[in-house]
């Protein structure tokens, strides 16, 4: 099942996608689920599942893309999450998870642009798996960790580099510009990913191809990530995690190569889909 958010000739809702069109659930389901995140925050996806052999109401190419899950919280993110990441680097793998958080307006949805924004040139995107919280919890075991996951996403991590660096501990400022990011192009339910841990991580600008990697290759496992992360903070349906990026980007910022405006991105994983954005300049 893929859950997608969007707006359709000026109104927002949200659906399911069937075949090549959209089920409009926010039509059948409100008031009673005003969201998706209504939605999840009431354990009540069998509705949308049933949805899913419905009539599509309108194309995909009919709708704009919005990122496909907005929960009470920002993106909890992962950063440097990957040994060929550590490889590039040079450095040695850390002994804990590097979190930072991503404001839900950092993001774009699929096929909106990416903003670079006028305080900096030095503009890029890793390509990551975004994990969507399903049932709430607080220090989550790790092997339970996986009953948590409803749904699974890609997400662009775009970061302002130089903003990233202003302190040596806080990445936050370069991660949080509007629309930096991206996020989608909707959400694949867990049920449809047999193996999350063995995925093709894909990131191409203008058809070249930046970041090949797989989810086998990060060092602390989406159940590691659950765990550390549901200690300090109670974990609630529609939450966020994106669990870092393989290596791939450091060639490219060493090399003085950052985003501009026309380039396109695609990001892509098998069994989920493709996140593709084009590149502006804020106005």
């Amino acid at each position: 099942m893929k859950i997608l958010r969007f707006i359709h000739e000026g109104t927002q809702s949200y659906g399911v996608v069937a075949l090549d069109g959209v089920v409009d659930a926010g039509a059948r389901l409100r008031p009673k689920y005003s969201d998706v995140a209504d939605v999840l925050a009431a354990g009540a996806l069998r509705e949308l599942e049933a949805l899913s052999v419905a009539d599509a109401d309108f194309g995909l190419g009919d709708i704009r893309y919005l990122a496909p899950v907005k929960g009470a919280n920002s993106v909890l993110a992962v950063g440097r999450n990957y040994g060929s990441a550590y490889a590039d680097m040079g450095t040695d793998f850390p002994g804990h998870p590097s979190i930072f958080m991503r404001r839900h307006g950092s993001h774009a949805g699929h096929l909106e642009p990416l903003i670079r924004p006028k305080a900096s040139a030095f503009f890029d995107g890793e390509a990551e798996l975004a994990v969507i919280i399903g049932k709430a919890g607080r220090h989550i075991p790790e092997d339970a960790a996986m009953d948590h996951i409803a749904f699974y996403s890609i997400l662009n991590d775009g970061t302002l580099t130089d903003w990233a660096d202003h302190t040596s501990r806080n990445v936050s400022p370069g991660k949080n510009f509007d629309a930096s990011g991206a996020f989608g192009p909707w959400m694949v339910s867990a049920d449809e990913i047999a193996e999350p841990q063995n995925l093709t991580i894909l990131h191409r600008i203008n058809g070249e191809e930046i970041q090949n990697g797989n989810t086998g290759d990060m060092i602390f496992s989406i159940p590691k990530i659950i765990a550390y992360v549901s200690t300090f903070t109670a974990l609630e349906p529609g939450d966020v995690i994106t669990t870092g990026s393989p290596g791939g980007i450091r060639p490219r910022r060493e090399a003085g190569i950052y985003l501009a405006p026309g380039d396109q991105v695609e990001m892509e994983i098998p069994g989920i889909g493709v996140l593709a954005n084009p590149v502006v300049d804020e106005a």
